[in-house]
């Protein structure tokens, strides 16, 4: 039998969990608050999860979690087989950081309000991580209405507090063992772009390509939701293929596609991003010139990205090279931040395809978020510059992290229009 050598993956130690569980202390002494109610979003949630319930458990993500001031979390699981895995790990000795009698089943508000009640905190002020927007994902924040309803009105007595804004203040600026955690994610995001550049060739499908890209993903024990790719002459969409969501074939690759994707890769809960770009033979002039902004934009933020620059000023540093190129818009944002999200930075003339004057009465653009924001070093931000020409799109980037005297690059692959070899 082949034996397999070890991957040598980076692991949290319980220090790590000390410098977390101080950060939930320091918010509630801050606000003078008893306890924190922490809601996660459901597990495989896609892309860039909502899971601050994992940064106090290091353990499955989807749980509520109570955490009173100066005492160890409590989590609300959805399902009992949380609690098997929960005993296993204790067998193979890799468990998390909760005790078991710390774990209930029961993610929903009644079941929060009963444990309260149960520790006579019926009469406590909570601070809530939930409520508040999560860009481009949960606007009006990801708590379900029926949990926080339960909340509001089984605890009449109670007051709550939103400490989502300083919970990502807090939690920004990476621990050096969180980011030898983002880097093997980013490496293995790497990995996956050469995988689908390798597969890229006339005559194979998209589904190829995005399953070149899961294996190494999987192979290098990290996790991907879901990758979002198109691909074609032309191709203003940005979203997972279309053949995820609805009954139609994968598109055939041929000779002068251009081949667009965000990939999406997870270790420990902390996500990486990379934007692959492949160009199939010889590509429409068109292409090269929005490949030429977009990596001029990517090359101006990395400079910019330093500690004690504010987001704005990045931002506007990413936006002036697309004002030389005429003509030119985009189909996603230029910048945020991931690890957690909170910071997004915008281009001037997002969407500005003349077929969007038919959709609806004034569509919703998502608008840039956290300007004002000074850096620290240590936070971490995917990089996505995009260029359309007409119908002729290209985006670029991957994951960055904010260095004292610019940007540390974790990825290089994706920052340019790479050729596809057959």
């Amino acid at each position: 039998m082949k034996t397999q050598p070890p991957l040598n993956v980076p692991t949290f130690s319980l220090a790590e969990r000390d410098r977390r569980w101080t950060i939930a202390n320091q918010i509630m002494g801050e606000a003078g608050l008893d306890a924190l109610i922490i809601y996660g979003d459901r597990e495989g949630a896609s892309p860039a999860p909502f899971c601050p319930d994992t940064y106090f458990t290091n353990d499955r993500p989807g749980s509520i979690v109570l955490f009173p001031r100066g005492q160890e979390p409590i989590a609300f699981v959805i399902i009992p087989t949380v609690i098997g895995d929960h005993i296993q790990a204790g067998y193979v000795k890799k468990s998390g950081w909760l005790k078991s009698e710390n774990i209930y089943v029961g993610k929903m508000g009644s079941k929060v309000v009963e444990v309260i009640e149960d520790r006579g905190m019926q009469n406590c002020k909570f601070g809530v991580i939930g409520l508040e927007a999560y860009p481009p994902f949960h606007f009006d924040g990801s708590m379900p209405y029926n949990t926080w309803q339960t909340l509001l009105e089984e605890l009449p007595n109670a007051t709550f507090e939103t400490v989502g804004s300083r919970f990502f203040e807090l939690t920004a600026a990476k621990s050096d063992e969180e980011l030898a955690v983002i880097k093997w994610s980013a490496s293995t995001g790497e990995k996956m772009c050469q995988a689908m550049l390798d597969a890229a060739k006339p005559g194979v499908r998209e589904s190829e390509i995005y399953a070149a890209a899961v294996k190494v993903c999987a192979e290098n024990a990290c996790f991907t939701s879901e990758i979002l790719l198109g691909s074609g002459p032309e191709h203003v969409g940005w979203g997972a293929p279309a053949w995820l969501y609805r009954p139609e074939e994968p598109r055939v690759i041929q000779e002068g596609d251009i081949i667009l994707a965000e990939v999406f890769s997870s270790f420990g809960m902390l996500e990486t991003q990379h934007q692959l770009a492949i160009a199939v033979g010889a590509v429409h002039p068109d292409f090269e010139r929005a490949a030429n902004a977009a990596r001029k934009s990517y090359e101006a933020g990395v400079k910019a990205l330093k500690a004690g620059t504010t987001f704005g000023d990045i931002v506007e540093a990413m936006k002036a090279p697309m004002h030389d190129v005429k003509n030119c818009w985009h189909v996603h944002p230029l910048i945020h931040s991931i690890c957690p999200f909170g910071l997004i930075g915008v281009g001037d003339r997002m969407l500005d395809v003349p077929e969007a004057k038919n959709y609806g009465s004034k569509v919703l653009m998502i608008p840039s978020m956290g300007l004002e924001t000074v850096l620290k070093a240590g936070m971490v931000f995917a990089f996505e510059p995009n260029c359309a020409i007409g119908k002729k799109v290209v985006n670029l980037g991957g994951t960055v992290i904010v260095g004292e005297d610019g940007g540390i690059e974790l990825n290089s692959i994706s920052t340019r229009l790479t050729r596809a070899k057959w």
